[in-house]
């Protein structure tokens, strides 16, 4: 089971680099979603792996489809000149945004009806944009971006709720926040 679902996430994770669209994404990680599912569902239900294994999994799961739905968002503001990547292979590395997972996902808890809770943070210093693009408004429309990408229900489903809500300060109007 481990290998099928590590074939999964990557599968999964190639899908989202060569996406052209968001919609493109979005299937990718809602066709993730639906095989980890079952995946997790019949180890759990056939005694396979007991429940921390499947919360694990499925938070993992999350932590993968998370990440791939930035790089997506990420390479999208590359081939608009918006972000300079600093490498193309992996645009995750030194992008100045950082996604930090609270509650169960950031317990490694997550269970098959659970939100995912996430602190959207980003270093306005180091984050590689193009000249003249303001960090605040750049991250801010990623985030919500990401958001859609993850949560928008769509002939194929949603990949997670999200909630924004615990942020260092819930009622700032920003979901993104500036470390310093």
């Amino acid at each position: 089971p481990d290998a099928s679902l590590k074939d999964a996430r990557e599968r999964a994770r190639g899908a989202c680099a060569t996406a052209q669209t968001s919609a493109e994404a979005m299937s990718a990680l809602r066709r993730l979603k639906q095989e980890a599912s079952l995946l997790l569902a019949l180890c759990d239900l056939g005694g396979v792996w007991d429940v921390a294994r499947v919360t694990d999994r499925l938070t993992r799961v999350a932590d993968m489809a998370v990440g791939a739905a930035i790089a997506f968002l990420l390479g999208e503001a590359a081939r608009a000149n918006r972000f300079h990547p600093q490498t193309p292979e992996d645009l995750l590395a030194g992008c100045g945004l950082v996604a930090l997972a609270m509650g169960k996902h950031g317990a490694f808890e997550l269970n098959y009806s659970s939100d995912i809770d996430l602190i959207i943070l980003y270093d306005p210093e180091n984050s590689r944009l193009a000249e003249g693009i303001e960090p605040g408004p750049f991250f801010v429309r990623l985030t919500q971006a990401l958001v859609r990408l993850l949560a928008e229900r769509t002939h194929e489903g949603y990949v997670f709720r999200v909630d924004l809500r615990l942020r260092p300060d819930p009622g700032s109007p920003a979901v993104a926040i500036a470390l310093p």
